[in-house]
């Protein structure tokens, strides 16, 4: 369920990313390649431009429609550039009882936070789980929560993890943060005795740094009944992908620099943007991957194993 899109480097014009690539995050809404669903519960995006006034404030955007209908997003998309993008196409089960809305919708960014925050998963049983949460999220950023979504849920207990949420982190302390949300999320799973897989992808972007995680708990343990997570979930291993430029066109970076100068933009997605997909590589399954701005105006960019 979900795909999601990141994009840290050079100023790139938005349709770029959104519209105009093969495989562009818009169409995935519709003609998805690596998941059965659509994904037609919902877009957002925030999006950083270093050359705006109050560089650090995202241009975001969000809304319950499809975007692949959206006059309004195609408009700004065309004449906005970013060096810095996090957006979100979100799905969801068919289901009357589904909740849609765009308090419901991705990234997630409370007012003067210290990163934006997506998802691509879902935490399975959560609403028996929810309320355990709250002995770790002080009011301050618990009383921001607008939709009844995990995802949303998961943003403020990363947030949490900091020693101030709303002043400016490292990559490494976003990184820290994430991984001390999913351990509390692991301790409170089992608790509760919920066992059942649940992939959780995250993605985390404050304009400077991206971090962006590849996991599921309790991989290849799924319903035996005719349910979505029975049926869709079986043995799935939700995803992520990224790529790098140097000068001229995308390649995989593989943990080292690559040769031609420094590393100049990275883009990490559910599926690669490309119909060549071997300029892509995909991230390792229980791993975390950290890019932040190094001196000589590139990136560094790690991959960790994720230990929890």
């Amino acid at each position: 369920m979900c795909r999601v899109l990141a994009y840290l480097g050079s100023p790139v014009l938005i349709d770029d990313l959104l519209f105009a690539a093969d495989v562009s995050l818009v169409r995935q809404a519709t003609e998805p390649r690596m998941m059965a669903l659509l994904n037609l519960g919902g877009f957002g995006l925030a999006a950083w431009d270093q050359d705006s006034p109050d560089p650090a404030r995202p241009f975001t955007y969000r809304t319950a429609g499809v975007p692949t209908f959206d006059r309004n997003l195609k408009s700004l998309a065309s004449k906005v550039h970013a060096s810095a993008l996090l957006a979100h196409v979100r799905g969801v089960i068919y289901d009357p009882g589904e909740r849609v809305g765009v308090q419901q919708t991705h990234p997630f960014l409370f007012d003067g936070a210290a990163f934006a925050l997506a998802m691509n998963g879902d935490l399975f049983d959560f609403a028996r789980m929810r309320y355990d949460l709250l002995e770790h999220i002080p009011p301050a950023l618990s009383s921001r929560i607008e939709g009844t979504t995990d995802s949303e849920w998961f943003y403020a207990l990363v947030l949490a993890q900091l020693d101030d949420p709303f002043a400016p982190c490292t990559a490494w302390e976003m990184a820290a943060a994430a991984r001390q949300a999913l351990g509390i999320v692991r301790e409170v799973r089992e608790r509760r005795g919920i066992d059942t897989q649940s992939p959780i992808n995250l993605v985390l972007s404050d304009g400077q740094s991206l971090v962006a995680t590849r996991l599921v708990f309790d991989y290849g343990w799924y319903p035996q009944d005719g349910s979505f997570f029975a049926a869709e979930r079986e043995h799935d291993y939700t995803t992520l992908y990224y790529a790098t430029a140097i000068s001229n066109g995308w390649r995989n970076q593989d943990g080292r620099a690559a040769p031609g100068g420094p590393t100049s933009s990275l883009v990490v997605a559910s599926e690669p943007l490309t119909a060549d997909r071997s300029t892509w590589a995909r991230a390792p399954e229980y791993s975390i991957l950290i890019a932040s701005p190094k001196d000589d105006g590139g990136l560094s960019i790690e991959i960790q194993e994720l230990e929890l």
